[in-house]
């Protein structure tokens, strides 16, 4: 390869670099990039990054459930052994706390609006087998969860 030939390679990467890097940036969550300028709704308040806890746990058969709690309650989505997201399952959170029973296993936060939630599994062993309860990780000092009975 020539002089010429490296140098314009050369110069096509650096280029590919620069433009995925500000991609990247204006690419990131407007909360990402300007907490500020979110406003709040009425009797909302805004999340911050800072009041947001997640917790990975095994629930059995190769599927982890990503536990959240956030200012506005919990929220769960699965995950297949490799990690990637299994749509099938969909997302549990306050209005839809509980799969159904079409979905293969039994999953159900339980405690939707109180201030310690818990997610109940079942996912392996039969009609017999134990479900397992899981806490959702608790948010950090200061932050609060709304709604709460």
């Amino acid at each position: 390869m020539g002089m010429h030939a490296r140098a314009a390679l050369g110069a096509a990467i650096a280029t590919a670099a620069l433009t995925g890097a500000l991609l990247a940036s204006t690419a990131a969550a407007p909360e990402d990039r300007a907490p500020a300028a979110f406003a709040t709704a009425a009797g909302r308040a805004p999340v911050s990054k800072a009041c947001i806890a997640s917790l990975e746990a095994d629930i059995g058969a190769g599927t982890t459930a990503l536990m959240t709690l956030s200012t506005s309650g919990p929220t769960v989505t699965f995950k297949d052994g490799p990690g990637h997201p299994v749509p099938s399952l969909g997302k549990l959170d306050r209005k839809h706390p509980k799969l159904p029973a079409s979905a293969g296993i039994y999953a159900e936060i339980l405690k939707p609006y109180g201030t310690a939630p818990q997610l109940r599994t079942k996912v392996e062993g039969g009609p017999r087998a134990q479900y397992q309860v899981q806490d959702f990780p608790r948010l950090p000092k200061g932050c609060k969860v709304t709604g709460t009975k």
